[in-house]
C-alpha cells in the first residue's frame, strides 16, 4: 500500500492532487508545529500576466509552538470576502469558471475557526470535483512521542504501508534514504512536471493553485494530472 503524508495546505497547487490520487491512502499531516507564512496559509493564482499570492491571515502572535491543527483563523470574514472578489475578477472568463466557482465560493462562506478546517474542506472538496477516490486521514488521533524521520515513520507502520511517497521537494529533508530506518518500507519521490495547458491568457504559469486548473481544463483535469508526473527513489 502506497502511503503520503502532507500538510492541509491554502488552495493547493495542482501536484497536491497528482499526488493524492496516485497513492492508496493520504494523512493529513496536523499534529506539527505550524510554520508562519507557509503553504499552509497561502497559494497562487493566475491574475492576467501575472501571479499573485493569496494569503489566509491566522492569529500567531506569541504563539510560535502551536501546532497546525490549533491555528486559528483571522478575521476570516474579511479576508474569505476579499479573496472570493479576487477570484471571480482574475477567472469569471475561464471556459469553466461558472461550473466551479459556485461550490467554492459556497465552502468559503462557511463560518470557520480553524485554519486546518478550512484546508480541509477545500482538500476535499477538491477532491470530489476530481473523481478523486483515494482514502483521506489525518494524524491527529496518534500519540506518537517520535519527531521527524521518525514520525513519518511511525505513521507508515500503523498504516500498514509498503510505500511512502513523497515529494520531491522533500529529497533534502529525508536524504538518501531507500527505506524508513529499521523497517521494508520504501520510500520513493514524486515529481509532477508542470507540462503547459491553455491558460486565459498568453503565457504559461505554472505551480498555480488547483482552481487555475479546474477553472481552465474543467472535466480533463484529472486526465491532467495523471499524464504528468513521474515516481524516482
Amino acid at each position: 500500500m502506497k502511503i503520503a503524508i502532507s500538510q492541509p495546505t491554502y488552495l493547493p497547487w495542482q501536484g497536491y492532487f497528482g499526488l493524492i490520487d496516485f497513492v492508496d491512502e493520504f494523512v493529513f499531516l496536523e499534529n506539527v508545529q505550524f510554520v508562519k507564512r507557509s503553504w499552509q496559509q497561502r497559494n497562487k493564482i493566475r491574475d492576467k500576466n501575472k501571479e499573485i499570492i493569496l494569503s489566509i491571515p491566522v492569529e500567531s502572535k506569541n504563539k510560535y509552538y502551536q501546532k497546525i491543527y490549533e491555528v486559528k483563523l483571522y478575521e476570516f470574514e474579511k479576508s474569505r470576502k476579499k479573496h472570493i472578489q479576487i477570484i471571480k475578477s482574475s477567472y469569471s472568463k475561464s471556459k469553466y469558471f461558472k461550473i466551479y466557482f459556485p461550490n467554492y465560493e459556497n465552502i468559503m462562506n462557511q463560518n470557520y475557526s480553524k485554519l486546518s478546517d478550512l484546508n480541509k474542506s477545500l482538500i476535499m472538496h477538491f477532491c470530489k470535483e476530481l473523481k478523486i477516490k483515494t482514502k483521506i486521514t489525518t494524524d491527529t488521533s496518534y500519540n506518537f512521542k517520535s519527531k521527524n524521520i521518525d514520525y513519518l515513520k511511525d505513521i507508515c507502520l500503523k498504516k500498514r504501508g509498503l510505500e511512502y511517497i513523497s515529494t520531491l521537494g522533500s529529497k533534502n529533508y529525508l536524504g538518501d534514504l531507500d527505506f524508513f530506518p529499521n523497517t521494508e518500507i520504501k520510500i520513493r519521490f514524486f515529481n509532477f512536471k508542470d507540462v503547459e495547458y491553455i491558460q486565459s491568457n498568453d503565457d504559461f504559469l505554472p505551480k498555480l493553485s488547483i482552481l487555475d486548473l479546474l477553472f481552465n481544463l474543467g472535466p480533463n483535469s484529472l486526465n491532467y494530472l495523471r499524464k504528468n508526473f513521474y515516481i524516482c527513489s
